[in-house]
């Protein structure tokens, strides 16, 4: 992919795929189960949002702690990616959206300019950490009808209780995505052009 390189941010690995003036980051699936920034979705992802002129920043976690250490690693990323970017947004995946949605709670307290959140498959919990979504930031959350990792009864209620503003996409596939990453990637795409772009 044109303009990719590796970076290191305070010790968190990562892919930066560098276009124009605005930036997503890319949280990976759970690490004990091959999760990492070269995950196929994500880098589908990553390529949908270059072809629209937003750069990308995949990151794999610094060690595996559950949780904790992970949403540090996804602040330190998003810290680096307001003083680059003229506006930044945030997906996780999995285990990563999780930590993305706990991490983009903390970076709001803590005064970072972070416009727009996306979850793909989002858990209720991983390891004892819970999703936060009370957060006011425009939401997008895309899920498999069929999912039998994160049920879809579960996000139901999950969504349910999200505030406002959030959106949806129920798609009919499982966990993984298979044969709809497409769409998936196209839908986060036109969220956030919509919302990085304002």
């Amino acid at each position: 992919m044109r303009g990719k390189e590796d970076v290191v941010v305070n010790g968190v690995r990562c892919t930066l795929v560098k276009r124009g003036k605005t930036c997503v980051v890319l949280c990976p699936p759970h690490p004990l189960f091959g999760g990492c920034r070269h995950d196929v979705r994500l880098v589908r992802i990553a390529e949908c949002l270059a072809d629209a002129d937003i750069s990308s920043l995949r990151l794999d976690y610094s060690k595996y702690s559950g949780g904790a250490s992970e949403v540090e690693d996804v602040l330190s990323v998003l810290s680096f990616a307001v003083c680059e970017f003229k506006a930044v947004g945030v997906l996780g995946y999995s285990f990563g959206a999780v930590v993305s949605s706990n991490a983009v709670a903390r970076a709001l307290e803590n005064g970072l300019d972070v416009k727009a959140f996306a979850a793909l498959s989002i858990l209720r919990r991983v390891n004892g950490l819970e999703a936060t979504l009370s957060f006011r930031l425009p939401k997008l959350f895309i899920h498999g009808r069929f999912d039998f990792v994160a049920p879809l009864s579960e996000f139901e209620q999950l969504f349910e209780a999200a505030s406002e503003p959030k959106e949806r996409l129920v798609l009919d596939t499982d966990h993984f995505y298979g044969g709809v990453i497409n769409d998936a990637a196209e839908q986060v795409c036109e969220f956030f052009s919509r919302y990085l772009r304002k």
